[in-house]
C-alpha cells in the first residue's frame, strides 16, 4: 500500500480532496428496515427525567407507559392525568425535532392490566375499547398503541380479572382495534401502529393465538428479561443471552429460548423485537460460593443501570462475564447484581440481526440516561456498526467496506454523518489511514490549530507531496470537494497504477455537463463510464457539487474494486 501512494504524490500537487466533519449527527431513517423501540414511564419526570431527555436520535419509537382501562366506560384513561398531559405534550415536541419518531401509548403493564378481560369480552366492549383507542390518538396527536395485557388467562397482579376465553378474545380485540385505526388512517391519511407487549416464553405462548396475533399487529415486543428476579429463591441472571450449561437450583432459560419459542409457534422474526433490559437486578446476602451467583439471598430489588455504573463498576466491584450466557454480573460486600452492558447488549442487537428480527427494544429509558446500552444495541443490530445507516440504505456497503478497512470512521463512536460534506482536512485523515498512519510531524500552516483531528495527517500528507497549501502558510482545511475534482483524482490514479482508463461514456444527457471544468473532462467521462459517479438526476451530473461521506465511501470502494479487478486481469 505504501508504494501505491508513493505513485501518485505528484497528483496530488494538482487537485486536493476532503470529507469535513460538520458537527451533525443524522437521525435514524425514518423508515429504516430495523427498529429501536423505548418505553418511557411516565413516572420518570418526578425522577427528574423528562422527555426532552430521551436520546430520540437513537429511537425510531417511544412507547408512553402506562395508561389505564376504564371498566365501566369501556376506554382508555390517564392515570395521572396532569402529569401525563405534561409528558405526552414533552414528547409531542420531542417528535418536531426529531421527525422519525412514532409515539405510541402503551395500555395496562403490570399494574393495570386488571380489565383486559372485560373489554375484550364481547362485541359491544371491543368496539367501545377500540372506538376509545382512537380517539385517544386523534385527541393526543400520537402514532399508535401498544397492548401490555400482562396477562390473558391467567397471571399477572392480584386482581386481574382472567377468562378461559382470553386467547381467543384477545386476538378479536386486536382485530376490532386494528379495524378502527384502518379507518381512521384513511380519513388522517397515516397508518397507526399497532403493537403488543408479549411475554418470552412457552406459558406466555399457550394463552395467546400467536399466529394470529402477529398478522395483525405492526410488532411485538418481547419482555426477554425478567428471566429470573426477587421472586426466585437464588440470585440467577436477569436475561442472559444463551441458556447456561452448569448446574442451577433454578429452571433454566435464555433470550435464545424465548425467541425461539415464537419462531416455533409460526410467527416471522420481521414481527418481533428484542426487549433488552436497561437495569438489573441486585441480591442482597448472597454468600461468596460461585460469586453469588445462584445462591440464597436475604433481599433482592431492580437497579438502573446508571446507579450500577455508578455505585458498583466504579467502586471496584468484581466484575466477571458468564461464558454462556454472556452476560455480565457483579459480586462483592455479599452483593450480587445482574444487569447488561454496552457489551452484551451490543451482542443482542447483533443477535437480533443474525436473526431477522425487527429490531431492538428497551425497558426503560430513565434508566440509562446517556443511551450507552442503547448504542451499542442497535450498532450491533446494525451491520455497518452506525446508528445512522440503515442497513438497507444505498450507501450501507460502502460505509462497512471503507470502516473495515480503516479508511473512515465515524463523527462519533455510533454515528456516521452520511449526509455531512467533504473537505481537505478529513480527506488528509483519510489518505493517512491508508498510507498506515506513518509519523506526521508538525504542521506550517496558521489555519491548522495545534489541537485538530486533522493536525498530523495535514502535516504527513504535505510531507509526503499528497496535499499542498495555498501559500502565506495557509492550508485551507475547511474548503470542500467537489465531484469533478474526486472524478479527476482517481483517474489520475488509475493511470498512475497502469490501469485502463480508455473507457468513456458521453455526458450529453446532462444539462450542467458545461459546467465541467476542462482538466476534469476526460475524468469525468471515465469515471460515469465505471461507475464511480452516477448523476444526481437523470439530467444533471453535479460536477461543482460537494460530495458527501455517504458517496465517499461507495466511491473509494468501488474504485477500490476497480483496481483490485485490474490487477486480477
Amino acid at each position: 500500500m505504501k508504494g501505491f501512494w508513493k505513485q501518485i504524490v505528484s497528483l496530488f500537487l494538482m487537485v486536493s480532496l476532503g470529507i469535513p466533519s460538520l458537527g451533525y449527527a443524522a437521525p435514524i431513517s425514518s423508515e429504516p428496515s430495523q427498529w429501536s423501540v423505548g418505553y418511557y414511564a411516565g413516572w420518570s419526570a418526578y425522577q427528574g427525567y423528562t422527555p426532552e431527555q430521551i436520546p430520540a436520535q437513537h429511537l425510531t419509537h417511544i412507547h408512553y407507559a402506562f395508561a389505564d382501562i376504564d371498566q365501566d366506560q369501556k376506554a382508555i384513561v390517564l392515570r395521572d392525568p396532569v402529569q401525563d398531559e405534561k409528558n405526552l405534550a414533552g414528547l409531542r415536541a420531542l417528535r418536531e425535532k426529531f421527525p422519525h419518531l412514532q409515539l405510541l401509548i402503551s395500555v395496562g403493564g403490570w399494574d393495570y392490566s386488571k380489565y383486559f378481560s372485560e373489554v375484550a369480552a364481547t362485541p359491544q366492549n371491543r368496539e367501545l375499547f377500540a372506538h376509545s383507542c382512537v380517539e385517544f390518538l386523534v385527541e393526543h396527536q400520537l402514532d399508535g398503541i401498544d397492548f401490555d395485557w400482562e396477562y390473558p388467562v391467567s397471571g399477572g397482579v392480584p386482581g386481574t380479572i382472567h377468562r378461559p376465553e382470553d386467547r381467543e378474545n384477545f386476538t378479536l380485540l386486536l382485530q376490532t382495534v386494528r379495524e378502527k385505526l384502518d379507518e381512521q388512517g384513511e380519513r388522517d391519511g397515516k397508518r397507526y401502529w399497532l403493537t403488543i407487549a408479549g411475554g418470552a416464553s412457552y406459558t406466555y405462548l399457550n394463552q395467546i393465538e400467536p399466529q394470529k396475533v402477529a398478522e395483525l399487529v405492526d410488532y411485538i415486543f418481547l419482555m426477554t428479561y425478567d428471566l429470573h428476579g426477587p421472586w426466585d429463591q437464588y440470585a440467577d441472571l436477569n436475561a442472559p443471552i444463551y441458556t447456561p450449561q452448569e448446574y442451577s437450583p433454578h429452571y433454566k432459560t435464555s433470550v435464545w429460548d424465548g425467541v425461539q419459542a415464537y419462531f416455533n409457534r409460526g410467527v416471522s422474526p420481521k414481527k418481533l423485537i428484542l426487549g433488552i433490559p436497561l437495569y438489573g437486578y441486585r441480591y442482597e446476602g448472597v454468600s461468596g460460593s460461585n460469586h453469588g451467583l445462584y445462591s440464597p439471598f436475604t433481599s433482592a430489588h431492580s437497579i438502573p443501570y446508571w446507579k450500577i455504573q455508578q455505585d458498583y463498576v466504579k467502586h471496584g466491584y468484581q466484575i466477571l462475564r458468564h461464558p454462556q450466557g454472556k452476560v455480565p454480573y457483579l459480586y462483592g460486600n455479599g452483593t450480587f447484581i445482574s444487569f447488561d452492558d454496552p457489551q452484551s447488549a451490543g451482542e443482542k442487537g447483533s443477535l437480533a440481526q443474525e436473526l431477522g428480527l425487527a429490531g431492538v427494544g428497551f425497558w426503560e429509558l430513565s434508566q440509562d440516561p446517556q443511551a450507552s446500552l442503547i448504542q451499542q444495541a442497535y450498532a450491533g443490530l446494525n451491520q455497518s456498526g452506525f446508528l445512522d445507516v440503515p442497513p438497507d440504505a444505498w450507501y450501507a456497503q460502502g460505509v462497512a467496506y471503507v470502516k473495515e478497512k480503516g479508511w473512515m470512521t465515524g463523527v462519533t463512536a455510533t454515528t456516521f454523518g452520511p449526509f455531512q460534506l467533504v473537505n481537505r482536512g478529513m480527506m488528509a485523515v483519510i489518505l493517512h489511514q491508508m498510507a498506515g498512519h506513518p509519523e506526521g510531524g508538525e504542521s506550517p500552516f496558521l489555519d491548522v490549530p495545534p489541537d485538530a483531528y486533522y493536525r498530523e495527517s495535514v502535516a504527513w500528507a504535505v510531507k509526503a507531496g499528497l496535499l499542498s497549501g495555498y501559500g502565506g502558510g495557509y492550508f485551507g482545511p475547511q474548503d470542500p470537494l467537489t465531484r469533478e475534482q474526486l472524478a479527476a483524482i482517481l483517474y489520475q490514479v488509475a493511470q498512475r497504477q497502469r490501469i485502463d482508463t480508455s473507457k468513456r461514456v458521453s455526458l450529453e444527457q446532462y444539462e450542467d455537463k458545461g459546467q465541467i471544468q476542462p482538466y476534469a473532462r476526460q475524468a469525468m467521462e471515465w469515471a460515469v463510464a465505471e461507475g464511480l459517479l452516477t448523476g444526481r438526476s437523470e439530467t444533471h451530473l453535479a460536477p461543482q457539487g460537494q460530495t458527501q461521506r455517504n458517496e465517499a465511501a461507495v466511491i473509494l470502494m468501488q474504485f477500490s474494486q476497480l483496481l483490485q479487478k485490474n490487477k486480477m486481469e
